[in-house]
Formats: C-alpha cells, sequence, structure tokens
C-alpha cells in the first residue's frame, strides 16, 4: 500500500486469482483512504456505489461474465470483450432530460445526449441496455439498476 494511487489494474486477460488480488489491494487502500478521509472533514462520497451484476448469454443460457460500475469486465467471452471494449474505453451515449430557455425565455424540456463513462452513476444500466444480442442481464437486476442522473 506504498503507491499513492494504489495497486495497477489488471489487463483484461488477467485470471481470476490476479483480479482477486488486485480487488483486495485496492479494497485496503480505499478502505484506509475512506478512514483518512472521514477525518479531515471532506464529505466522503456515499452516492457511489459499486453495483456489479452478471451478464448472460440468452442463447448459450448461462453467465458469461459480470460488470461494475468501475467497469470492471470480468469475462473469458471474447465475443462479450469485444463488443464491451469501446465501451470501457469511450463511455456510453444515452439521452438524457435536459431543459434551457430559448431566446423568448420559454423553458424548453429536450433530450441531450450524454456520455457515461465507467464509475459514474447509471454507468452499469446504460452499458446493459447497449449490449447486442444475446448479451442480457437478469430482468430483476435491471429494474434495480440507477440511470444516469445528470446533475
Amino acid at each position: 500500500m506504498d503507491d499513492p494511487e494504489g495497486p495497477d489494474r489488471p489487463g483484461p486477460d488477467a485470471d481470476a486469482a490476479k483480479i482477486a488480488e488486485w480487488m483486495e489491494e485496492d479494497f485496503g487502500r480505499a478502505v484506509a483512504e475512506g478512514i483518512t478521509n472521514a477525518g479531515d472533514g471532506d464529505d466522503i462520497d456515499d452516492e457511489h456505489e459499486v453495483v456489479e451484476v452478471e451478464i448472460l448469454d440468452r442463447e448459450r443460457g448461462e453467465v458469461v461474465g459480470t460488470i461494475d460500475t468501475d467497469g470492471n469486465l470480468n469475462t473469458e467471452s471474447e465475443a462479450l470483450r469485444n463488443v464491451s471494449q469501446e465501451y470501457l474505453e469511450e463511455g456510453i451515449p444515452v439521452l438524457a432530460p435536459t431543459t434551457y430557455e430559448n431566446e423568448d425565455g420559454e423553458t424548453v424540456h429536450a433530450d441531450a445526449e450524454v456520455i457515461v463513462e465507467p464509475g459514474s452513476s447509471g454507468f452499469v444500466r446504460a452499458f446493459v441496455d447497449v449490449l447486442p444480442s444475446p448479451f442480457d442481464c437478469d430482468s430483476e437486476a435491471l429494474a434495480d439498476l440507477p440511470v444516469h442522473d445528470e446533475e
């Protein structure tokens, strides 16, 4: 835990043992930072709850991976990894309701495209929504996922 930036995140081809080791190291660092920050008067970000869901392959009828709020994709499926890579690197475009005043001072309600990146509220929901068939997640899990909240 000497590295202030935390341990290096393993690559997408890392085995489960390497990922578990990284998660333990990173979790310990995050807890230590949280304890340190709690005593210095700064507000702790209670809104950033990490959400993880299983990704299903509907054709094969099995779980082929997991994705979490921070964009950590855990899968052995090359197909899932390939369709996910762009979203993990560049974020996911979604339409978010916005309001603004036009030249006449009238309030206009419209949708604006925003990019939801890993680490943002609603990332997991946006990620699952853009996955092509046969990839999906359990409908009950989908209903509980937070959507992007434009702040």
